[in-house]
């Protein structure tokens, strides 16, 4: 795309026309400037500068075509020599180069004031954010800690489970194995009885009748004591609720931050 030729000085027509004179209406370089604010009659006159000014750009009033020297407060609009006289007569009127001026502060302030807070707010962001991880550090390790001693808890509950159980496993087989030795005696008692009368098959009825006297005595010595009932363990295991579980641990709180972002235009 073609670049627009730079503006000129229209007084010395040689150096770059880099400022606009809004009373003249014309281009004046930087020396020719600093010479037309020194005279008395242009003293109050007021520059646009830049590199890239337009003159054919400036508004003029499409009723007088005339240049806009005031500002109609009351209708917040700029207006012309001819209008502030015949439209604007009883309005608050201003300079429009005072007014502009003005307005730009007022703007460059309020810039400057949200530029301001918000590097406050970034900061305060920055100090929060840095803030909340360590708290969440500390939380984490907290809940940590806290499975760690219940697990402790379980595992000492788990080896005291396991210790009365062997514990009663060591008992009974102690009364199992005394029962088993009674009745084992009671078993070779018997067969030596059985031996006994096997030998008995040549001797004659008369002292055949006492010897079988004798072992029935010897027999009904052996008395069969009744055993008690078969010991017995079983576990029924408890599967415990998220809530029971829930209850073994402290509570979260989380605090919500709701941020409102206006942004206009951008």
């Amino acid at each position: 795309m073609a670049q627009a030729a730079a503006s000129i000085c229209e007084i010395c027509t040689g150096g770059p026309g880099k400022h606009y004179c809004q009373q003249c209406d014309q281009l004046f370089c930087r020396n020719c400037k600093l010479s037309h604010i020194r005279a008395k009659i242009s003293l109050n006159h007021t520059f646009v500068s830049g590199p890239n000014i337009n003159k054919e750009e400036k508004l003029l009033c499409s009723e007088h075509e005339e240049m806009f020297l005031f500002y109609c407060n009351d209708c917040d609009t700029p207006v012309c020599r001819i209008c502030s006289v015949k439209k604007h007569s009883r309005h608050l009127m201003t300079d429009l180069t005072e007014s502009t001026l003005k307005l730009k502060s007022e703007i460059s302030k309020g810039i400057e004031l949200k530029i301001t807070k918000s590097r406050s707010n970034l900061s305060k962001i920055e100090e929060e954010t840095q803030d909340y991880r360590e708290q969440v550090k500390i939380v984490i390790k907290s809940i940590t800690s806290a499975g760690i001693f219940l697990k402790q808890l379980i595992d000492k509950k788990v080896e005291a489970l396991i210790k009365l159980v062997q514990d009663k496993e060591q008992k009974e087989m102690q009364n199992m194995t005394a029962y088993r030795e009674v009745y084992k005696g009671v078993v070779e008692k018997c067969e030596t009885l059985q031996k006994k009368i096997s030998t008995m098959e040549t001797t004659a009825n008369v002292p055949l009748f006492k010897k079988l006297k004798q072992l029935e005595t010897d027999c009904d010595q052996l008395v069969l004591k009744p055993i008690h009932s078969a010991p017995s363990v079983s576990y029924r295991n408890k599967k415990p609720s998220s809530k029971k579980i829930d209850n073994l641990f402290g509570e979260l709180e989380f605090r919500y931050v709701f941020i409102l972002f206006i942004c206009n235009g951008y």
